[in-house]
């Protein structure tokens, strides 16, 4: 037995005993017995082969202490699911002790592809904790040569020299189990000494039904508050109305006429039929800008800050309503049939000229 398992096993423990095919049966009943002695007759000893340990279900949470490749030859690595499976066996803060052969250097022997790192990860990896390396020596070459035999594999001897290590572990599985849960220390102070709530006030009652049919009955209701409707009116608005009031107006756009009056200064300007108001100016131009006596300022009404009539020579213009479609957009009729096109001299045709009229892609 390897000489820490006397600090792993103690009186009344539980033991695991781990062997491997490899190991003698008289060598695994030797051990097997010094364990029993440590335990005394309040333990017990199991055993159990280490190529079944990833294949079997184990009790959970059973053992005390499990002693593995303690028995030569110690031939075999633990693998991450044996590891796991002897983890998920022990007792929370159950020991483990360990033995097996690792690599000193792993890139060049691909038969022991982990090292004494490598080790104490996969052990980290499972649970464990306290991990603990307590003996890492070199192989001899008769304890290689065992193993050689063990695996059953034709190589040299010499060629192992100086590439095997045999690592003694001892692990701890931590002292709880698997998804427990504890609380932290400021948890416990809040559940140790519970505030009590305070009380919520109470919600008020509401009828719904009465919320919803009260205006129906606010005739018969003598305690409702209404708003007497004689307080919402002054005196201005008991005043009735005379016929002159009600009247529509002679002239403006809100009177009934259709046609607009002569010299017109309400805003029907550019609406209804032309007015006949014609203007001689002499001498008549045919070309060039309009004279200064031709234009005259027609009084801003009372909806536009101002309004500018250009009146211009019949012999100048082209027919239109208003005499004002030859100066641009900002001076015609809503209705003007030169809306959108350019400002033109009097008596000129309005023709779009450079390349306005030619698409922008040639095809």
């Amino acid at each position: 037995m390897a000489p820490t398992t006397s600090t792993l096993v103690h009186l009344g423990h539980k033991v695991l005993l781990v062997g491997t095919a490899a190991a003698s049966p008289s060598d695994l009943t030797q051990t097997r017995d010094n364990i029993i002695a440590s335990v005394g007759p309040q333990g017990s000893v199991s055993f159990e082969q280490l190529d079944r340990i990833a294949t079997i279900t184990l009790p959970g949470s059973t053992y005390n202490t499990i002693v593995t490749g303690a028995v030569a030859p110690s031939a075999y690595q633990h693998s991450n699911a044996v590891l796991a499976a002897l983890a998920g066996t022990l007792l929370p803060g159950g020991g483990l002790s360990l033995t097996e052969p690792v690599s000193s250097n792993p890139s060049v022997n691909h038969i022991l592809e982990r090292s004494s790192a490598d080790l104490v990860s996969a052990l980290k990896i499972s649970g464990f904790v306290e991990i603990v390396v307590v003996q890492q020596r070199k192989a001899s070459e008769q304890e290689i040569l065992q193993l050689i035999q063990a695996w059953g594999a034709k190589i040299d001897v010499a060629s192992l020299a100086d590439q095997i290590e045999f690592v003694e572990i001892s692990a701890k599985k931590p002292a709880y189990e698997l998804g427990a849960a504890a609380a932290l220390p400021w948890a416990r102070k809040r559940v140790a000494k519970p505030t009590a709530p305070a009380p919520a006030p109470p919600k008020p009652t509401v009828n719904k039904k009465a919320v919803w049919t009260i205006s129906a009955n606010d005739d018969d209701d003598e305690d409702a508050e209404l708003e007497d409707e004689d307080d919402l009116l002054d005196e201005a608005d008991l005043i009735k109305p005379t016929a002159e009031q009600l009247a529509a107006p002679d002239c403006g756009p809100n009177s009934l006429k259709k046609k607009k009056c002569k010299n017109c200064t309400c805003g029907m300007e550019s609406e209804g039929e032309p007015d006949d108001v014609e203007m001689e100016l002499a001498p008549a131009l045919s070309k060039g800008p309009v004279p200064e006596e031709a234009i005259v300022s027609s009084k801003a009404n009372r909806w536009k800050e101002s309004a500018i009539t250009e009146v211009v020579p019949k012999a100048l213009q082209p027919k239109s309503s208003c005499g004002n479609c030859y100066l641009g957009d900002a001076f015609r009729c809503g209705s003007c049939p030169y809306t959108g096109m350019p400002a033109f001299q009097p008596g000129e045709k309005v023709q779009l000229g450079g390349g306005m009229l030619k698409d922008d892609i040639d095809f």
